[in-house]
């Protein structure tokens, strides 16, 4: 640093926070600057060239059924029944052999509905 820098800086130390603030201020002011933080943003790439490897958005959907309660035995086999027409003793195996598929290629907006509604119901569900 040179002498001057090193003088100035001399002289920041012996001021108090309240008249550094008021500095730090003026300093902004008179030359136009800020000192709030800056955020950077990586640009976004718009070139579309083959080497890139772009995960595709997944549009189809399994709904999972991983746990429920108990006291929910008959309205998820009711429920179930009413998504894949399936025979009751089909069911009540699968819901005691979790987790378990309860429909399968499905669209995001429809598995999002049946997930909402076995979760309404008590249970836990994810889509794969």
């Amino acid at each position: 640093m040179s002498i001057k820098t090193d003088e100035i800086l001399e002289q920041i130390k012996s001021i108090t926070t309240l008249e550094a603030t008021e500095l730090v201020r003026q300093i902004e002011d008179y030359f136009q600057l800020s000192v709030d933080p800056i955020t950077v943003v990586k640009p976004i790439d718009l070139v579309d060239d083959d080497k890139t490897d772009n995960p595709e958005l997944k549009t189809i959907f399994d709904v999972v059924l991983e746990e429920f309660p108990p006291n929910s035995l008959i309205y998820l086999v009711k429920e179930i029944r009413r998504l894949n027409k399936n025979g009751l003793r089909e069911i009540r195996d699968s819901l005691y052999n979790l987790p378990q598929i309860i429909k399968s290629n499905v669209n995001i907006q429809e598995a999002e509905e049946i997930k909402q509604k076995f979760e309404e119901l008590g249970a836990t569900v994810y889509l794969k």
